[in-house]
């Protein structure tokens, strides 16, 4: 069942994320140390991690449908994310700016340092690849959609789609490329790849735990009370909207767990550093990143628990 197996990769993220607590409690971290860690993931981890399914997947036609299924599922289910999260956010009065933070916050989640390494960590190489597609439809609703949300007066360009154009999307091409045409590197580059794609989990829980003791020696004035509406939705209530969509589909079991436990992902990492620049807002980014973090521990067995009672029934 899934939702055994989620509960040991959960163990073990939550372990380290304590160890990168100690780490930062034990020695100074400074933003040039931070965006080391962000550089590390998004240009070396993830995308090998990425490019390692393609290499161990065995390839077939049911393996590109579901990769397609779960790309177009996740554009949809993000600009949906979106929308619920600045919609609740106007119905609990918050401001028109905030509300469009909290649409953020609420709508799109960390579904690359923490999603694809879980999925792998569940369902191996294959789930690594499926949830590099959804992580993929995703990034592509962030650095358009959301990006122009965050902004007033926002205008197009192509900085917007230069974007885009990083390191995951990259692999996500390569391993596509890989797949379809059946080609596969030398033995020694596979070899390479997976030790590079072993970085990925720890290096991104030991930042989350970094951004914990940062959160905890901030006293900024944002309480986290505050973000509980936002969390509640991110976490609980859209995960349970997703489930239900998908009783009624007839995709493979697979591709339901990988969609259900993607949406069910904490606040992204990605969002101090958005509302940062877009907003002047990173004090709201860092606690709802890490608050969400912390409480996904719990809440993502919960919603995969959930789906495998309602999905089987």
């Amino acid at each position: 069942m899934v939702f055994l197996s989620i509960l040991g990769p959960m163990f073990i993220m939550a372990s380290i994320t304590v160890i990168g607590y100690i780490i930062a409690k034990n020695n100074e971290v400074t933003d040039s140390s931070k965006q080391l860690f962000i550089n590390i993931m998004i240009n070396v981890a993830v995308p090998c991690l990425i490019l390692d399914g393609a290499f161990k997947t065995k390839v077939g036609k049911e393996l590109i449908s579901q990769l397609i299924i779960i790309f177009i599922f996740a554009i949809i289910i993000s600009l949906l994310g979106l929308l619920f999260g600045w919609i609740f956010a106007r119905i609990f009065k918050y401001s028109s700016s905030n509300a469009r933070k909290i649409a953020l916050i609420s709508g799109l989640g960390n579904t690359g340092f923490i999603g694809i390494p879980l999925c792998a960590a569940i369902f191996g190489p294959k789930g690594a690849l499926l949830a590099a597609a959804f992580d993929s439809g995703l990034g592509i609703i962030l650095f358009t959609v959301a990006i122009a949300l965050l902004q007033e007066g926002y205008q197009f360009s192509l900085a917007t789609l230069k974007q885009l154009v990083n390191p995951p999307i990259i692999s996500i091409v390569i391993a596509l490329f890989i797949i379809i045409a059946g080609v596969q590197p030398p033995e020694i580059i596979k070899q390479l790849n997976g030790m590079l794609a072993s970085l990925a989990t720890p290096l991104g829980m030991i930042y989350i735990g970094i951004l914990i003791r940062m959160m905890i020696k901030q006293k900024g004035a944002i309480s986290i009370s505050r973000l509980t509406v936002p969390i509640l939705l991110k976490l609980i209530i859209f995960p349970i909207l997703t489930i239900v969509i998908l009783v009624f589909t007839n995709f493979s079991m697979m591709t339901k767990q990988v969609i259900i436990i993607q949406v069910a992902m904490p606040t992204m990492t990605m969002a101090p550093v958005l509302l940062a620049r877009y907003t002047q807002d990173e004090e709201m980014g860092v606690k709802a990143a890490v608050f969400s973090t912390i409480c996904a521990i719990l809440t993502v067995p919960f919603i995969v628990f959930l789906g495998s009672k309602l999905l089987e029934n």
